[in-house]
């Protein structure tokens, strides 16, 4: 990113059941660790920054997280959510090396399909692994497939343009996106309305021959 994020943290002390009163006065508890951090640090930050950073930045780029005695580059690793309301619970900070490079999976934004496009584009697989130096890591991939015009056309993982010292782990020949016919997926509709229509009269025929008797 061209701008260096930064996310203010607290040292934290509670543990346990104690760190429903943090959520209840907004904020999440949460640990730095990594191979740059000795054990783990146990940190608060604010819900409100930490949702709006992760949906600027996601889980891909990194951010500067500050707190009292010290700072570090992060990746925000994972957001544990309450699965009912929705809301965070936890948060895990990643610290890396900066100076070694890491494996990521990213997602693959797919660009604008070509105004002679005869069918349908269809995402086989929405990621890529990949692998760099942490500040290299891209937020996600784009995509190009104006090229893709005829059924069967497909682009792989290896057709995909990777920023300068970035790599790819995943195999260059699996499948990504690819154009499928319009008219076979209309088929098959129309085939199983059908095969529905036809259950229905026969499930009809025989209260209609009762009520003839």
């Amino acid at each position: 990113m061209s701008q260096e994020v930064t996310l203010r943290a607290e040292p934290r002390n509670v543990v346990g059941k104690k760190v429903k009163a943090l959520r209840r006065a907004g904020l999440i508890p949460g640990v730095v660790y990594g191979p740059v951090i000795d054990g783990t640090i146990a940190v608060s930050v604010e819900e409100r920054e930490l949702l709006r950073i992760h949906k600027a930045i996601g889980l891909n780029s990194l951010l500067k997280l500050e707190w009292e005695g010290g700072s570090q580059q992060v990746f925000i690793r994972e957001v544990q959510v309450d699965p009912v309301r929705w809301n965070p619970l936890h948060v895990d900070f990643f610290a890396p090396n900066l100076r070694v490079e890491i494996s990521s999976s990213v997602p693959v934004v797919m660009g604008e399909a070509s105004g002679d496009l005869v069918g349908l584009l269809n995402a086989a697989l929405d990621h890529v692994e990949i692998k760099g130096l942490p500040a290299n890591l891209p937020s996600n991939i784009h995509a190009d497939v104006s090229g893709l015009t005829e059924v069967g056309q497909h682009l792989t993982a290896g057709d995909l343009e990777l920023p300068e010292g970035i790599t790819l782990v995943t195999d260059p020949e699996t499948v990504l996106i690819l154009v499928s016919a319009i008219a076979a997926a209309a088929e098959e509709d129309a085939v199983e309305e059908g095969g529905e229509a036809e259950a229905a009269e026969a499930t009809e025929a025989p209260a209609e021959e009762s009520a003839g008797e």
